[in-house]
């Protein structure tokens, strides 16, 4: 089974400029005036965003997996 995994945002780069929700499959990340907001049960663990990013204000975080 692949990693699943929780993205992060470092708020001190981030500026909102919703690249990683443009590259998003699967529409788990939305970007607002107000804010960035992730959506766990929507994301399929790609990775596309982190890469997208042009700041770098993205990053994963491991989620356990309970069996």
């Amino acid at each position: 089974m692949p990693e699943r995994i929780k993205v992060i945002v470092n708020e001190d780069r981030c500026y909102l400029c919703g690249g990683c929700a443009g590259v998003c499959p699967t529409l788990a990340i939305e970007v607002h005036s107000s804010g960035w907001e992730f959506l766990q049960d929507k994301c399929i663990s790609c990775r596309i965003c982190i890469s997208a990013c042009p700041v770098g204000a993205l990053s994963a975080e491991s989620l356990e997996v309970s069996e």
